[in-house]
């Protein structure tokens, strides 16, 4: 072994120098200093900072690492920067045989608003500006009971590792607990600093933001190539693993457990990226996250993002969610993970009385959440494949509850989505899979492109119950250009409600501007009361006409006689072809509806029927409403009024309106309705050809997080 000194060997093979300290010499770390050669205190009764800083000065002159042994305390912080840079590594013995436990208080309250707070100053464990390092194979414990503040989500500033404008850190094999923010935290402050190249002084940040820089300027402050492996992060306030401004960033095989508090429906992640950071390529892999009390696995801001193999147990709202606020987001791939929801695992009350936190999604994406600008690229592609998703249960009937979620927002981007082979299991759901898009620019406040191209293909669907108002499998663009553009597909899936289908729709609906609809090769077995549509089309494209394709499709229904004529529903803007498809083994007659491009200002009219498939969209309360069959004379009549007063109507979920309002069969049983009383007008008060009546919506804005869904009734 060489040393900075004239050595004198040792017999061991250990080396002494001439400053009296030994480097020894450790196969997977190299070169080491032994921490308690410097009197460091293993019983943890007193303060061995002081040693430890000795051992890391002779360190750096060594470029060699620290050993640390037994269960020590520190006064402050440990911290590897400039003034140590020749220090390598800090190690012990192995998770819970070496910790290192520290109390030291904060000053002020972190500012969630703009996370942008320098907190170096409040971690355990500090490295700053230094690439290069490694912490391994030791336990860092917070001890100050600072940990939680009632209806205070994000008040803590103590990180138990912090990384700072590094690149190449390794942490491994590392546990951490009870740090007030995040257990290990990977950051950069000089993002926020003045780039000296900016003609009006801005910072690096900032001039991302404003697209005057992109993410190749060679200036751009980013952490490179970190990596967290084989770690255990629990019982941390916020997170178990936070990043911000990090590029090809890997967790990978840790275990996160148990993050946030029971109170507190606001934080509490397995692993996280900041809202408001960039970060440019980030992987979770063959990660296990345990009832955190929000999320397992997320991504507040982030792009080129990969989460295959991940293990989520019993995270209270999210298994897995990936999402963008500030800086765009076109590729994402969350493959082969399992996620098993815990139904007992509820929130009942928030410690914020205005927040109710009742929904769960096995799997979350939502492109540009806050319908900003982004910049974003032309094209973009999502993948949702391989994953299963088991234990779904509906709690307080929250319509927030999903298998999969997906959600767009990005106005111009052609994205391609592909939801494949995934399985869904529970005892209820209100979607399956929903895919909830809204294209509107609202910078411009003009209508975007609407649908790109939706594959949900393969996927095995076995819920007990679909609750009244929903369906299985929803796909709506909710505004468009009037343009056609995209297609949709959805072929391959099994689909089984086991007790009770009580939707709006018993399978699939489609709404949008899609040029293509592909309904091929699916299974429906589905028990309980049957008299709503199997599959549901509406177009939305100004004059122009998409097509449905029907066909292949087999459906087990507990139906004695045939399967009623309106199982495919439609409104008067769709070329409909189904054929080829089956009824508990009967095959079922062709339907063939082909609608003629109407001229401009017109309704458009039918042009050749061999079955007329069930229609019956009236513009009362929804896109959706479901009942008996009408003359063609009546049928002629709503196509009219359709064309007249159809409505843009956002509804997420069709058809559901108060539970003191008359239910919508219920509604078309009779030839006249007095709405009124719905209205708000008093009895009897009639409405003029043509007058304009309030649309009134209750707009549900749930969390810090604006999951930007409203559950709206129209009345028009």
């Amino acid at each position: 072994t060489v040393a900075t000194d004239t050595p004198a060997t040792v017999s061991d093979g250990q080396t002494a120098t001439q400053n009296g300290y030994r480097v020894y010499e450790h196969p997977q770390y190299g070169k080491y200093i032994d921490a308690a050669e410097f009197g460091t205190d293993p019983s943890g009764q007193t303060d061995s900072l002081a040693a430890i800083n000795a051992a890391l000065a002779a360190a750096h002159k060594e470029n060699a690492a620290v050993y640390l042994s037994g269960s020590l305390y520190i006064s402050d912080q440990i911290v590897l920067n400039k003034a140590n840079s020749g220090v390598t590594a800090l190690f012990g013995d192995g998770m819970g045989k070496t910790t290192i436990s520290f109390d030291k208080a904060q000053t002020g309250v972190f500012n969630s608003d703009t996370n942008e707070d320098d907190i170096r100053a409040f971690a355990g464990i500090l490295i700053d500006g230094q690439s290069n390092k490694t912490v391994a194979d030791l336990s860092v414990k917070y001890t100050n009971p600072d940990f939680y503040r009632t209806g205070q989500s994000y008040f803590g500033k103590v990180n138990g590792i912090l990384v700072n404008d590094a690149d190449n850190t390794l942490i491994s094999k590392v546990e951490v607990s009870g740090a007030n923010r995040a257990g290990v935290f990977f950051t950069s402050t000089q993002t926020l600093q003045k780039d000296p190249d900016s003609a009006n002084g801005r910072t690096y940040k900032a001039r991302l933001i404003r697209g005057e820089v992109d993410e190749t300027y060679e200036n751009l402050p980013l952490g490179e190539n970190n990596r967290i492996v084989d770690s255990n992060l629990h019982h941390n306030r916020v997170a178990g693993v936070l990043l911000a401004y990090q590029k090809d960033f890997t967790a990978d095989g840790n275990t996160m457990s148990w993050n946030g508090h029971e109170a507190d429906g606001g934080t509490g992640y397995g692993i996280a990226s900041m809202a408001g950071s960039y970060n440019y390529g980030i992987t979770y892999t063959n990660n296990t996250t345990d009832h955190n009390y929000r999320k397992g696995l997320d991504v507040h801001d982030g792009d080129d993002i990969v989460i295959e193999n991940n293990t989520s147990i019993g995270d209270r709202l999210y298994g897995i969610a990936v999402y963008n606020r500030q800086f765009t987001m076109d590729t994402v791939k969350i493959n082969n993970n399992t996620i098993i929801a815990d139904p007992d695992f509820r929130l009942a009350q928030d410690d914020n009385a205005g927040l109710k936190y009742f929904g769960y999604a096995g799997i979350h994406m939502q492109t540009n959440t806050q319908l900003r600008d982004l910049r974003s690229s032309d094209t973009g592609h999502f993948e949702i494949s391989g994953n299963t998703i088991e234990n779904l249960d509906v709690y307080q009937n929250a319509t927030q509850t999903y298998g999969i979620e997906f959600r767009n927002h990005e106005p111009n981007m052609h994205y391609t989505l592909d939801i494949t082979g995934n399985t869904i299991e529970g005892v209820s759901t209100k979607y399956a899979i929903a895919v909830i898009n809204n294209t509107k620019n609202t910078t411009l406040g003009t209508n975007g492109q609407g649908s790109g191209t939706i594959n949900v293909v393969d996927n095995t669907i076995d819920i007990g119950s679909i609750p009244k108002g929903t369906m299985p499998v929803f796909i709506i663009e909710e505004s468009n250009s009037g343009q056609l553009r995209g297609e949709v597909t959805v072929s391959g899936n099994s689909l089984t409600v086991r007790e009770q289908s009580d939707g709006t729709i018993e399978g699939v609906q489609m709404i949008g501007n899609a040029e293509t609809y592909r309904v091929t090769d699916n299974t429906f077995e589905i028990h309980g009361t049957m008299d709503k549509p199997v599959i549901s089309l509406l177009g939305r494209a100004g004059s122009e006409i998409p097509e449905l394709f029907v066909s292949g499709n087999d459906i087990t229904t507990d139906l004695t006689g045939n399967l009623y004529r309106s199982w495919i529903e439609r409104n008067t803007v769709v070329d409909v072809y189904a054929d080829n498809n089956t009824h508990n083994g009967k095959e079922l007659a062709e339907v063939q509806h082909i609608v003629s491009t109407p001229a401009a200002g017109s309704a458009p009219e039918t042009t050749e029927t061999v079955e007329t498939a069930y229609v019956l969209d009236l513009g009362i309360g929804s896109d959706t409403i479901s009942g008996t069959g009408t003359s063609q004379a009546a049928y002629k009549q709503t196509e009219t009024a359709e064309a007249a007063t159809a409505s843009e109507s956002t509804a997420e979920l069709s058809g559901q309106l108060s539970d003191s309002l008359p239910a919508l069969n219920d509604l078309l049983a009779v030839t006249e309705l007095d709405l009124s009383a719905v209205l708000g007008a008093e009895s009897g008060a009639g409405l003029a050809v043509g007058a304009t009546v309030t649309e009134y919506a209750q707009s549900l804005n749930i969390s810090e997080e604006q999951w930007q869904s409203e559950v709206s009734a129209y009345i028009v």
